[in-house]
């Protein structure tokens, strides 16, 4: 029987004393297990839109992996782009995921550092001019494009859905853009664009989106009216006096949605300043009652009106007194202190919140 060296008894023992130590679970061995692979979703929501000349790539932050999990290890977003002739067979059905990966072209590797100064929101915005030698050449061609979320590993589940667009050449923005305040509305102007980009005529008119903006704040991406301005002017009718507000307007070239939509225009800024008179109140009536005069009118149309103001004439020396110092604000009052032997004339007139005043109406003498 071979005899055990030193090396070898101490070796046994301390295993055993491992053994020991660590309890019953010392004899399980568990499975190896592979090794965790966290892999962003392919964006499903790639869409394009022209914008003037270039196109507008919008697509959904990825917020989970393939195997469910949030998104922690996202190393950079690449955008590709594939260009067809469209004087060729364009085919709207994808092209096949080899074909497109040795076929289009990277335009674009944002790094994780830098992905926010592409966000709006939770979406990715991303202008792409296509540059062609000839700029005249960007109406004559497709454009195919897909993006990959690549993890911290080079890791990708692949390309999102194939995003397909062919411009059109579409005229700039309007120009001569005015506006002007009226007492129900902000009434907008302007002259339509005589040309195409491309210097072809007629110009390529769908319609116009306008854009408000109140104070300093951002512009809304929402229209101020839902569907497209048909003609070169429109009335904002949903403002407030005192206000300050900001437009910009858009050219459409298409009639589809997503538009083919100029560049905006210059920003035009409108201070809301109300100067128009109210309506005056009507039915002034004057009524003698023994030692007094009451007055009665019916109220103004006008609907920014905060009271009356109510004069009385003496019709033998032209004085006029007010009644009453402050704005009345109920249908009638009282001159209580009319002499009965003098003749006067009333009058009334209506003033709005901000101190415009309506002309003067006359009372007609009613006897009791």
């Amino acid at each position: 029987m071979r005899k055990e060296s030193g090396t070898e008894v101490l070796s046994t023992i301390l295993a055993i004393a491992i053994c020991l130590m660590m309890g019953p679970g010392c004899a399980k061995i568990s499975e190896p297990q592979p090794p965790e692979v966290h892999v962003p979703r392919p964006a499903t929501d790639l869409a394009v839109q022209q914008i003037s000349d270039s196109i507008r790539l919008t697509f959904a932050l990825p917020l989970q992996n393939t195997d469910g999990s949030d998104v922690k290890t996202l190393e950079r977003v690449e955008v590709f782009r594939l260009d067809e002739d469209t004087g060729q067979t364009v085919s709207t059905n994808p092209v096949p995921e080899d074909q497109f990966a040795k076929r289009a072209v990277r335009i674009l590797s944002i790094p994780f550092p830098d992905i926010s100064k592409y966000l709006q929101g939770e979406s990715f915005v991303i202008e792409d001019r296509a540059d062609p030698p000839d700029p005249l050449s960007f109406y004559s061609r497709t454009y195919r494009y897909a993006v990959l979320f690549i993890n911290r590993k080079n890791q990708t589940a692949g390309f999102s859905n194939q995003a397909l667009i062919a411009p059109v050449a579409i005229p700039g923005p309007p120009e001569n853009f005015a506006a002007k305040v009226t007492e129900n509305s902000i009434e907008l102007k302007w002259a339509e664009p005589s040309e195409n980009m491309d210097g072809s005529k007629p110009p390529r008119i769908a319609g116009y989106k306008i854009h408000r903006a109140e104070g300093t704040g951002e512009f809304s991406s929402i229209p101020i009216h839902p569907d497209l301005v048909r003609k070169s002017g429109f009335e904002d009718r949903d403002f407030q006096f005192d206000r300050l507000y900001r437009y910009v307007i858009r050219t459409v070239g298409s009639a589809g949605n997503p538009y083919a939509e100029s560049l905006p225009s210059g920003i035009l800024q409108v201070e809301t300043r109300d100067v128009f008179p109210p309506a005056p109140p009507e039915n002034f009536t004057a009524v003698r009652e023994e030692d007094s005069i009451i007055l009665l009118w019916a109220p103004s149309s006008s609907a920014d009106v905060a009271g009356y103001r109510v004069y009385r004439q003496d019709n033998k020396t032209g004085a006029r007194e007010l009644l009453q110092k402050n704005l009345i604000t109920v249908l009638n009052c009282r001159d209580s202190r009319a002499e009965p032997d003098r003749q006067y004339e009333y009058v009334i007139q209506a003033v709005d919140a901000h101190g415009n005043e309506s002309t003067m109406v006359r009372a007609e003498f009613e006897t009791r």
